[in-house]
């Protein structure tokens, strides 16, 4: 027999489930698309310059060792996402997110069609010629990227949640379309020398003279099929999309419904201070008028301080493995299989990164000790990347088809771990509030930066890291 009681508690779940599937309708596609747009702003003018790489040195005096001047240049960029953060904390009326993102987007988007007209050119200094205006170019874009760390994700804030997944996935893709520009470009050059287990006959044979010329195979095919500067121009004209979205996120009517009710607040000292209530479409009311209307939610109040902090050093720790060491020893754990293995990681890596913020939201978690045992696991992985690198020219298993395989696999597969690991964090910051993402972004740069200094040493200073 039912009770009233129970009448009652079967209609109020289906009203919580009736707003629940109302407010999933209610995600704008137009929102979601601006998101994504604006978010490949982030570290696409890096990203593109990396994969560019292979066609600059080959006209730039500084060659080959333009890598190591850009690792640099990128961590003395990071003197701008400091300056924004202690500007934000001190005089926070001043200096927050959106004045500084209108500012960041303008300078890539001029620093990128400036590449098209002066990156080749030179300057003598320091008894050398010097690639000066690529160089200082360089420092403009990288201050974008870098900053973008410590002022999108706060920026995001002032949107609901379920706009945090598409943020991510512009952020994937920022690495994602310049890499399949450059690789429909084509690079051309390069060779490698085969196993020592292939007869001679498998060799090319030099029709000249009659010998086998066994250090000439495989490559990454013909020249580019446009130059350099077409390239830059297709930078320049992602930064201008990227700025017309976050105009759009701003000012277009069907965003700012999607956005909080406030903005910004004075607090009673006479600072400056975010508030994150979100406009009500989960709730269907006014909040708290229904305890159920929160169900699936995360509770900020079960992420303790200790956890936030254990978090944040997490976050740092792979981030410093993602954005500074493998970067600069992947080419050295790739390239002794083949030209191929190594563009096919790249490229792969690239697609994994998207595709996994694409997926979170259905196997989304919030679970520290989840992401600690995945912490790990992406750990095991960046070393096994780390002992290939060292082993190089002469790498486990090169000759065998199985170990271009694994270190492809082990690759793609560190790469879709971090992401996860990264966006779950950013998803429990992002219900811990504002000032938890800015730290979030913090973290991230400082990971980043210790990262690619510890890596300078050893791979340009001391060769630990050989390539044939």
């Amino acid at each position: 027999m039912f009770s009233l009681s129970r009448l009652d508690t079967a209609a109020e779940e289906a009203w919580v489930y009736g707003s629940r599937k109302e407010a999933f309708l209610d995600i704008s596609i137009i929102t979601y698309v601006l998101v994504v747009i604006f978010g490949t702003a982030s570290w696409i003018a890096i990203n593109g310059l990396w994969v560019e790489l292979p066609i600059i040195v080959q006209e730039i005096p500084e060659s080959w060792s333009l890598p190591s001047y850009l690792t640099v240049i990128i961590q003395l960029a990071n003197i701008a996402p400091l300056a924004f953060t202690l500007g934000n904390k001190f005089y926070p009326r001043m200096v927050h997110e959106i004045p500084v993102i209108y500012i960041s987007l303008f300078i890539g988007t001029v620093s990128c069609v400036l590449l098209v007209f002066f990156w080749k050119e030179t300057s003598f200094i320091a008894g050398a010629e010097r690639s000066t205006a690529l160089l200082v170019l360089c420092f403009f874009l990288s201050v974008v990227d870098c900053t973008s760390s410590v002022t999108f994700l706060p920026y995001m804030a002032i949107f609901r949640e379920v706009y945090m997944s598409p943020y991510f996935l512009g952020e994937g893709l920022s690495g994602l379309i310049p890499s399949l520009v450059a690789l429909g470009q084509g690079v051309g050059g390069g060779s490698h020398t085969p196993c020592p287990s292939e007869s001679p006959t498998q060799a090319p044979v030099n029709t000249t003279n009659g010998t086998s010329n066994i250090t000439d195979s495989s490559s990454w095919g013909p020249g580019p099929k446009f130059p350099a500067e077409g390239f830059f121009w297709f930078l320049a004209g992602m930064m201008l999309a990227s700025g017309l979205a976050f105009l759009g996120l701003n000012y277009l009517s069907v965003a700012k419904r999607q956005q909080v009710k406030t903005i910004y607040e004075v607090s009673p000292d006479g600072g400056q201070r975010s508030t994150l209530e979100l406009v009500s479409y989960e709730q269907g009311s006014s909040p708290g008028s229904n305890p159920l209307s929160n169900q699936g939610s995360i509770d900020p109040d079960k992420t303790t301080t200790k956890d936030s902090i254990f978090l944040m050093a997490i976050l740092a720790v792979v981030s410093g493995l993602s954005n500074g060491v493998i970067p600069a020893i992947q080419s050295y754990a790739c390239i002794p299989y083949s030209y191929y293995i190594y563009h096919l990681t790249l490229t792969l890596s690239n697609i994994a990164n998207p595709v996994t913020c694409f997926v979170f939201p259905f196997i989304r978690t919030t679970s520290t000790l989840i992401i600690a045992v995945l912490s790990c696991v992406y750990f095991g992985m960046c070393t096994y990347i780390l002992i290939v690198a060292s082993q190089s020219p002469n790498v486990l298993l090169r000759c065998n088809d199985s170990g271009a395989v694994l270190i492809v696999f082990i690759s793609v597969s560190a790469v879709s771990v971090v992401t996860y690991i990264k966006v779950a964090i950013g998803g429990i910051m992002r219900e811990k509030g504002r000032r938890h993402l800015l730290w979030y972004g913090v973290s991230e740069q400082i990971g980043s930066c210790v990262g690619a200094l510890a890596m300078f040493a050893p791979v340009n200073i001391y060769h630990y890291f050989k390539q044939e």
